[in-house]
């Protein structure tokens, strides 16, 4: 059993047998299905359906020349109006399965993004096209809770006003240190030295939530789960079609990352609001633009 069901309101579903009509459903009666060729007498199919407001169920596999169709794999999704630019994005497919992983450095993040990339009928229609190889720069990303709490924002003091500047500056720096300047490597070392010293002392008067603005960081020995605490610039309460459950949609700004959360209301504490912060891990999902 996929562990993000429950995030988009199938918290129920308990075994395979409980599936069934849910993928009859999907193959029914589509939302969105995309078939494409991978080799000479195989097609790879994706069949999605969205069981409430942009979230729902993809079943992909393969299609013969014969018209026989084989599942391969299922997941929940959420689709995200909210889009991210990034410097070359590429996609690495998973060893066990017709599936890719997007990979990103983001500079503002200080890390490799690495997320599930949703729409994977699409790249490999690229890569039958020889597209593939241009440069993927525009993602629309979301995610999949299963667990998550509302916290209140902190005061902006005067020193966070111009964070997108130092940001900014901080993104050149890094640039220059990969490419091996030595000031630039001196400069970051000197800064995270300072912001340790300074975070050090804050928290013997100070609680760490009044302290981390926003946090995106590895959780899990998966590579495309991430702990997040962002602010929520919007948010909707929708209902699964088929289960009724309601499921909160949650509009996410992190480190200049935009992506919307798909969480059930039942596993969310607190109440969500345009100004508070959402705290929680997620499974990061990214519908790449070619």
């Amino acid at each position: 059993m996929h562990s993000f069901l429950p995030a988009i309101g199938f918290s129920n579903i308990n075994n395979r047998q409980q599936l069934e009509p849910i993928y009859r459903q999907v193959l029914q009666s589509p939302t969105k299905k995309i078939i494409t060729t991978i080799s000479s007498d195989t097609h790879l199919v994706q069949i999605s359906k969205d069981f409430g407001d942009n979230f729902g169920i993809s079943l992909v596999g393969e299609m013969s020349s014969s018209g026989a169709l084989s599942i391969e794999y299922y997941f929940p999704y959420v689709d995200s109006k909210l889009a991210t630019d990034h410097l070359n994005i590429y996609a690495e497919k998973y060893t066990d399965k017709c599936a890719y992983a997007g990979v990103s450095n983001n500079y503002n993040l200080g890390m490799t993004l690495i997320f599930f990339i949703s729409n994977v009928a699409d790249y490999e229609k690229s890569k039958w096209l020889n597209k593939s190889n241009k440069n993927i720069s525009r993602t629309y990303f979301s995610g999949l809770s299963n667990d998550g709490t509302i916290i209140l924002d902190i005061n902006k003091s005067g020193e966070n006003r111009n964070t997108r500047s130092s940001n900014h500056k901080r993104n050149k720096l890094i640039e220059a240190a990969k490419k091996g300047d030595p000031a630039a490597i001196e400069s970051l070392t000197l800064e995270d030295m300072d912001t340790y010293n300074l975070i050090g002392k804050r928290t013997h008067s100070e609680d760490v939530l009044s302290i981390v603005e926003s946090c995106f960081m590895p959780v899990g020995i998966e590579t495309d789960h991430y702990a997040v605490i962002g602010n929520i610039t919007a948010y909707r309460e929708t209902t699964n079609t088929f289960t009724n459950e309601s499921v909160y949609l949650l509009d996410i700004e992190c480190n200049d990352l935009l992506f919307t959360i798909a969480i059930n209301k039942k596993d969310l504490f607190g109440e969500p609001a345009p100004g508070r912060r959402f705290k929680g891990d997620i499974w990061l999902q990214g519908h790449i633009i070619i």
